[in-house]
């Protein structure tokens, strides 16, 4: 039976281009990520690292900060750790980590930040999970998580969906192959909550106090603090 990580092995060499090509203001919503980070994390997890792209930035961020970045893809992670070790960024500082987020051991009060950015919809229990992650953090520690929605009434998920398909439709983006695969990925691995569920389900997992700073359709990022 194949799983999430291995559609993520499969896509890995493209995975970037596919990104650009295939989320509107991708860029943008990392740049919000980094935006709302806080002052002086020492100790830094980063949850579905990818190819590295929010690693680098977290690393550039928190120059003298330990950075472990995790994936289950193993062909991600060495694409990331490429990456930083091609632009000076690794070093001793930053451990990847090959895991499933649901088996990765997440030491009480360990992390000042944990970070994640188009991952956390894999998690079908996000609850639970929350909780682990709100315990994981030290006293006032901080989650932010960049991660896709589904709208909180039938009308804005059709209109959202529309507004994806005519963005990925567009010239140079992606092939209609391109689509009819993120499509069946999502069906077949995604679980997807309103932005009201997502709060409240934070809220309940302990965080004290929890925002949504950015949204662009059904893409949002969130801001918690244990």
């Amino acid at each position: 039976m194949s799983t999430a990580a291995d559609y993520f092995r499969e896509i890995a060499p493209k995975y970037d281009a596919v990104a650009l090509r295939g989320m509107p203001r991708y860029e943008e919503m990392l740049s919000q990520i980094v935006r709302y980070l806080p002052e002086g994390a020492g100790e830094v997890l980063e949850l579905g690292c990818g190819t590295g792209a929010l690693t680098y930035l977290l690393a550039e961020r928190y120059p003298d900060a330990r950075v472990t970045a995790v994936d289950a893809a193993r062909e991600m992670i060495d694409l990331a750790s490429e990456r930083l070790r091609s632009t000076g960024r690794s070093g001793d500082r930053v451990t990847f980590v090959v895991s499933l987020f649901e088996a990765l051991d997440l030491p009480l009060a360990s992390y000042d930040l944990i970070a994640s950015n188009m991952s956390l919809h894999h998690i079908v229990e996000k609850g639970p999970y929350y909780r682990r992650l709100c315990e994981a953090l030290r006293p006032a520690g901080f989650l932010v998580l960049g991660d896709e929605l589904k709208g909180g009434l039938e009308q804005v998920q059709t209109l959202n969906s529309n507004a994806w398909l005519e963005f990925a439709r567009q010239e140079g983006h992606l092939s209609e192959q391109e689509i009819t695969e993120i499509i069946a990925h999502e069906q077949e691995f995604d679980r997807y909550e309103t932005l009201v569920d997502q709060v409240d389900m934070l809220r309940s997992a302990g965080f004290s106090a929890v925002d949504c700073v950015w949204r662009y359709l059904n893409y949002a990022v969130f801001v918690a603090r244990a």
